[in-house]
């Protein structure tokens, strides 16, 4: 005699932050979330993310969806919706006490966790008839990368990958059809202030975050935190 099959999978609509898109996900099951708690017992960074990305992918329900398309903080923001419909709507969190030191269990709501997504300008004058067309990197871009010890290094090379595309007044040039030592050459061939805006952009990449203001259950002192990152909800 066959096994009961367990759960209907049922689906859910969530929009993507860096897109304003509609994608539809079932919650993940046993299996992933185990493989997904291996991934973060790593202690890996890289790890971590690609156990968020291989979650997301395997709940997708859209065909040719990929997570490695999107912005990593698409990816947390998915995740953490996903986390609500599959395990639970609220976390629980401990926060310490500024003034006394003193951990505080502090309840979330998963749904009021969300990214803002600024509307900047996406296309940089750098002189009269060049300009250069940037956008948020993607999962994809950054794993693509080879991360030095060296931050400044790395700091470039992830730069880098916010531009998708330089055009002059007859010609429109994808970043993805030029050499990674090309591509850094024109960047360091920048005056300062042209360099600049492009780092302004790059500064301002959405991040997943959640302000907190609750009092202290020993000293009564009132405390402000934002949270950032989706491995703060997952304590």
């Amino acid at each position: 005699m066959a096994l009961p099959k367990l759960n209907s999978n049922p689906k859910y609509e969530l929009t993507i932050p860096s897109t304003g898109t509609k994608a539809r996900f079932r919650p993940f099951l046993v299996k992933e979330e185990k493989a997904l708690m291996i991934a973060m017992e790593s202690g890996n960074q890289n790890d971590a993310l690609n156990g968020l990305v291989d979650t997301i992918n395997a709940c997708a329900t859209d065909d040719n969806f990929s997570a490695g398309k999107l912005t990593t903080f698409d990816i947390e923001y998915i995740f953490l919706q996903l986390r609500a419909k599959s395990v639970g709507e609220t976390v629980k969190l401990g926060l310490k006490c500024s003034e006394c030191g003193t951990t505080n269990d502090h309840v979330v709501p998963l749904d009021s966790i969300n990214v803002t997504v600024p509307e900047i300008e996406k296309v940089i004058q750098l002189e009269q008839d060049i300009t250069i067309e940037v956008d948020w990197p993607t999962f994809n871009d950054i794993k693509s990368l080879t991360i030095v010890d060296d931050n400044t290094e790395s700091a470039f090379k992830i730069i880098s990958k916010c531009i998708k595309s330089i055009n002059t007044g007859t010609e429109r040039i994808l970043a993805k059809d030029v050499a990674e030592a090309e591509l850094q050459d024109f960047l360091e061939s920048m005056s300062s202030g042209q360099f600049t805006k492009i780092k302004e952009f790059f500064e301002q990449i959405p991040k997943l975050k959640h302000d907190i203001k609750y009092e202290c259950v020993k000293c009564s002192h009132n405390n402000e935190i934002t949270v950032e990152g989706v491995e703060s909800f997952l304590s």
